[in-house]
């Protein structure tokens, strides 16, 4: 991966880094009890973490977990805020030495990035009218399936500071079998194991063209056959290489709209997936039912906007939703 990073951890460790990574933690969590016991004596309690983390007697706390439907079960793993705050002040310092090995052509937790931009991307290649069929991955358990040390070759082979590893395993153990959904180092490690599939497909396979939001890729190209053979590449590299299986994939025409980020897409318009709008319905009814309507305002206002990129004009008006 070229350039080898030495010398990082006062950066890590620097006052001005850890009042930044508390900035960061802060927002969206004023309302939660661990923030609100940090904060209580904030400056004094980020000081003490900040020399914990540089005398090396930092420890992680346990994970809390608890389970979502979204829309399949998934299992979430939360930390204190004292441990978020830890995590991006790592991040603050690494991520940027990752980003620019990237490829462009992955959206998932990323600066400039996200899910419409993914959308954008897979819709302006369709309306070049050059491919016609894609091909839609799905890596099986794709957090829980990422192993440590295949993880920690592609760490190795960037970052060579002792103690900036030594911080990163007390955060994700080397011998760790799956990362934790919910963390945001998690986030960065997910993403990193994924560019092996991300170079894979872009130098090898060379579809007309890919994106990739997670685990979730899709690959255009002009000839079904090709996408097949494509397919079956990818699927053995993923299970040599990554240690990881699909859980499902598809090849199907163009016409009948690529299925990415929860839309369905076309050259000239795209649609809610149903699932999405069964899912909403079903929050707006049981936020309704329980006549909380902060929650119910607040869904609707994350919803809407995801929804707004599309075009709903009939399914909102069908919701009595504003747009």
């Amino acid at each position: 991966m070229g350039r080898k990073y030495k010398r990082l951890f006062d950066r890590i460790i620097a006052k001005e880094n850890f009042q930044d990574a508390f900035q960061k933690t802060r927002k969206g969590k004023r309302k939660s009890m661990s923030y609100l016991e940090f904060k209580e004596y904030g400056q004094l309690n980020l000081e003490m973490l900040r020399q914990e983390v540089a005398d090396g007697a930092y420890v992680r706390a346990p994970f809390r977990n608890f389970f979502i439907y979204d829309p399949k079960l998934r299992l979430i793993s939360g930390l204190p805020f004292r441990d978020r705050i830890v995590q991006h002040a790592l991040n603050n310092i690494i991520e940027p030495i990752y980003e620019p090995t990237f490829l462009p052509y992955t959206f998932a937790c990323r600066p400039g990035k996200g899910t419409h931009a993914g959308v954008k991307y897979i819709q302006s290649h369709l309306r070049k009218g050059e491919a016609t069929h894609f091909l839609k991955t799905d890596f099986s358990k794709y957090f829980p399936s990422i192993q440590g040390h295949v993880l920690y070759q592609l760490h190795d082979a960037k970052i060579y500071c002792y103690k900036t590893m030594q911080l990163k395993e007390i955060i994700t153990p080397r011998d760790t079998n799956g990362v934790a959904i919910g963390s945001l180092a998690s986030q960065l490690d997910a993403n990193l194991v994924g560019t092996m599939a991300d170079n894979f497909v872009h130098h090898t396979l060379k579809p007309m063209a890919w994106a990739r939001y997670m685990d979730d890729m899709v690959l255009l190209d002009n000839d079904p056959q090709r996408l097949r053979e494509m397919k079956d590449a990818l699927e053995e590299f993923a299970r040599n290489e990554m240690l990881m299986r699909f859980s499902k994939w598809g090849i199907a025409p163009i016409h009948r709209g690529v299925n990415f980020l929860g839309y369905r897409i076309w050259p000239k318009h795209k649609l809610l997936r149903k699932q999405s709008v069964t899912r909403a319905k079903r929050a707006i009814k049981a936020l309704q039912l329980k006549k909380d309507v902060e929650a119910l305002n607040r869904f609707l206002a994350a919803w809407t906007g995801h929804a707004s990129w599309a075009d709903t004009n009939r399914l909102f008006a069908s919701l009595e939703i504003a747009q």
